[in-house]
């Protein structure tokens, strides 16, 4: 019986630690302005060094005292990258990323929804003095700890030549910390994140096991979504090859010209389309500035006469006749007698 009641006491403490789980993230913002606002965003595993506005989850603002907080339940349960941050100027809109010696706005860090950071008083580093419970972020801490060193060694190489290879061997070196050091996934695939794509995609094609590894890692951790997803892009995107490149390059090139192609011709057709219903609209009288002998002349060829009955009509040679045509149709802008008869048809004397 009493191991019975031990096993339900232990499974309603577990249940009820699951439940009531909950993140709090608070500190103290140490700025000469209080009530400032303060960021909490979520960042792919790639964007340890970018800001904008499309990160950010949530904000508060810090009390008279310069306090601030944040907690709830509405954090992921697996391990993630977020950023704390505040403006060093509240009048400009942009997100300001200050990251020197004088000022340092931000801090990126791994958390979940399970966990508890404190930002402690730092005058000049903002979120810089932090106590975390995730024990992933100690970890990464630790690698880029290393990395950094790794970095200091290897500055001395400033060609473009041997910068790549600076960059080869601080890959190789930072895979084999992470084998060594049996890091978490997460972790991992942040250190893999810093290096260039261009180094990555030599190496994806020297060790694909170790990408391999690290994919279904994230894969078991992430139910193939979340930082799974993200990694298995970048791959997609490192296996393809220069000439497939190139292909889609000039695939979308194509596309481009085949559409202003397209558009021009429409254009065209719009604008003789228009100048055909232009030649074809009613002329007003007082634009068409016959004379009277012009004007009977262009009556009777409405009434569908012939130059020699228009003679006879009016009593004149032929010649006199087709040059009185010569004449209407040189003021009407036309070029024969169906034009003419298409500019005119509708038109009436006053």
């Amino acid at each position: 019986m009493k191991r019975v009641l031990f096993y339900f006491g232990f499974l309603f403490f577990i249940t009820n630690q699951y439940c009531y789980a909950q993140y709090s993230i608070s500190g103290y913002l140490d700025t000469p302005k209080k009530n400032k606002r303060v960021y909490l965003s979520l960042l792919k595993f790639n964007e340890e060094n970018t800001i904008y506005e499309d990160q950010i989850l949530t904000s508060t603002l810090t009390d008279s005292l310069g306090y601030f907080s944040f907690e709830g339940k509405l954090l992921s349960e697996k391990h993630a990258l977020y950023r704390i941050h505040a403006k060093v100027d509240e009048n400009k809109s942009a997100m300001q990323m200050a990251f020197n010696e004088d000022l340092k706005n931000l801090h990126n860090f791994i958390f979940s929804n399970q966990d508890t950071i404190v930002f402690e008083k730092n005058k000049k580093y903002w979120f810089s003095t932090n106590t975390n419970t995730n024990l992933i972020d100690k970890e990464w801490q630790e690698f880029g700890n290393y990395a950094n060193q790794l970095n200091l060694e290897l500055r001395s190489l400033r060609d473009i030549e041997n910068k790549d290879q600076s960059s080869n061997q601080l890959l190789s070196e930072l895979k084999a910390y992470t084998n060594i050091k049996d890091a978490d996934p997460l972790v991992t695939l942040l250190i893999i994140g810093s290096v260039p794509e261009n180094i990555l995609r030599k190496d994806l094609k020297k060790d694909p096991d170790f990408y391999t590894t690290l994919q279904n890692s994230l894969n078991t951790y992430y139910d193939k979504k979340s930082y799974a997803e993200q990694f298995k892009i970048l791959i997609r995107d490192l296996s393809v090859t220069k000439t497939q490149r190139d292909l889609e390059f000039y695939r979308k090139l194509t596309y481009v010209l085949a559409s202003l192609g397209i558009l021009l011709v429409i254009g065209i057709v719009y604008l003789l389309l228009k100048l055909k219903r232009k030649m074809n609209e009613q002329v007003p009288q007082e634009a068409i500035n016959l004379t009277n002998q012009e004007e009977r002349i262009a009556e009777l060829i409405l009434q569908d006469r012939t130059n020699k009955e228009i003679a006879t009509e009016l009593f004149v040679s032929l010649s006199t006749v087709k040059t009185h045509i010569r004449n209407i149709y040189a003021k009407l802008e036309v070029g024969n007698r169906q034009e003419f008869i298409d500019k005119l048809k509708n038109h009436t004397r006053d």
